[in-house]
């Protein structure tokens, strides 16, 4: 790294769950006598735990806050938020752009090419054209538009999942060498007694707890998690599934729950700001998810020790060392298949949890996140 401190501007469009998460991470961790850092985003889109983390850094990041920052498409706010990008970067001078996510993807790319930045890097954090909720019409439109950026307003893209780069290699959005993989890593804590955990949760310690922690929404599928918990516990009944986390699917899950009759053993909790602590407490990770660009829960609950039953999907298929930490299932199949769950809460019982913790040690340090990531901007 050169003596002369690097000017790095940060873009994104909003600052809630996993992409609080990294970016929170990178501001919290990076070394600031290589770094003068501006981060520029809508306060309206943020979370407070991001606020709280920009406030204790103080004088070492320089927030920039544009309203009109907004994730829909919105021609005039987004001519705005281009014209205040690109005035900060005439400002500053910076000597790195680094944009996170879609939208900051297309604006910040634009504005920092136009105004001859140096490198230009791009986190899609989950690119817009995997996601079912647009129409084909609309996914087609998006590839076009990663494919033209990426060649020429982008030095490179960096995935946060081998599976996230294959995908956009696969629609030809630019050659292999253009696209870098950095896993988000996550600091070690410690850890509250696993019993004392439990009494918290109001589950007896001698079941075996199936948890999950994500948004109840339709990338997560959560309609499927609460679907094998029905079928399980009919089966067993020292057997219990626990959601934590909010969303729009919420109030037709809790009818699913009291129609039939599961309140017993099916449990939901609103999001809480200590769930990577009660992580623990789990005997097993369930996600049913229709895919993940990166699954920030599935690593915590690596970092946890607990093993992990994952649908064999994209984001999921690298995170999964076959019956070292955790076992893939297929989520067209498995309610016809329940005994794969019987299976798995055997084989669970008796595995090696020091082999979970190894696996996640030696790929998802913060350390080496933060390392891959400064090499990058050299």
């Amino acid at each position: 790294m050169k003596n002369k401190k690097m000017k790095l501007l940060l873009i994104s469009q909003s600052g809630r769950g996993g992409l609080r998460k990294h970016l929170c991470d990178i501001l919290t961790n990076i070394d600031y006598s290589n770094f003068d850092i501006w981060i520029a985003y809508n306060d309206f889109e943020v979370d407070d735990k991001f606020r709280d983390t920009i406030n204790k850094l103080g004088e070492k990041v320089k927030p920039i806050l544009i309203e009109e920052f907004v994730r829909e498409i919105n021609l005039k706010k987004d001519f705005q938020t281009y014209l205040k990008i690109s005035g900060l970067i005439k400002k500053i001078e910076p000597d790195i752009v680094h944009c996170h996510s879609s939208k900051a993807g297309v604006i910040g790319r634009i504005a920092a090419k136009i105004n001859h930045v140096p490198k230009i890097f791009y986190t899609a954090h989950g690119y817009a054209f995997l996601s079912p909720e647009f129409s084909n019409k609309k996914k087609k439109l998006f590839v076009f538009i990663e494919r033209f950026l990426s060649k020429y307003a982008t030095t490179k893209n960096i995935n946060t999942s081998y599976g996230e780069k294959e995908a956009a290699l696969k629609e030809k959005i630019d050659i292999s060498s253009k696209f870098d993989v950095i896993y988000n890593g996550l600091e070690v804590i410690k850890y509250p007694l696993k019993k004392d955990i439990r009494r918290l949760l109001r589950i007896p310690l001698d079941n075996f707890l199936f948890g999950t922690m994500a948004r109840m929404d339709f990338p997560k599928n959560p309609e499927l998690f609460f679907s094998i918990a029905n079928k399980v516990v009919k089966i067993d009944s020292n057997i219990h599934f626990l959601w934590i986390g909010d969303g729009e699917y919420k109030s037709k899950i809790n009818k699913y729950i009291l129609d039939n009759n599961l309140s017993s053993n099916v449990h939901l909790m609103d999001y809480q700001e200590n769930t990577d602590i009660l992580v623990k407490g789990f005997d097993a990770f369930l996600s049913t998810s229709n895919g993940e660009s990166f699954g920030y829960s599935v690593v915590e609950a690596q970092r946890a020790g607990v093993p992990l039953l994952l649908t064999d999907v994209m984001g999921h298929q690298e995170m999964i060392l076959e019956n070292i930490n955790g076992r893939l299932f297929s989520k067209e199949s498995i309610l016809n298949n329940i005994s794969e769950v019987f299976n798995f809460i055997e084989w669970a019982k008796y595995m090696d949890r020091s082999k979970i913790t190894d696996s996640f040690s030696g790929r998802f340090s913060i350390e080496k996140m933060i390392d891959q990531i400064t090499k990058e901007y050299e």
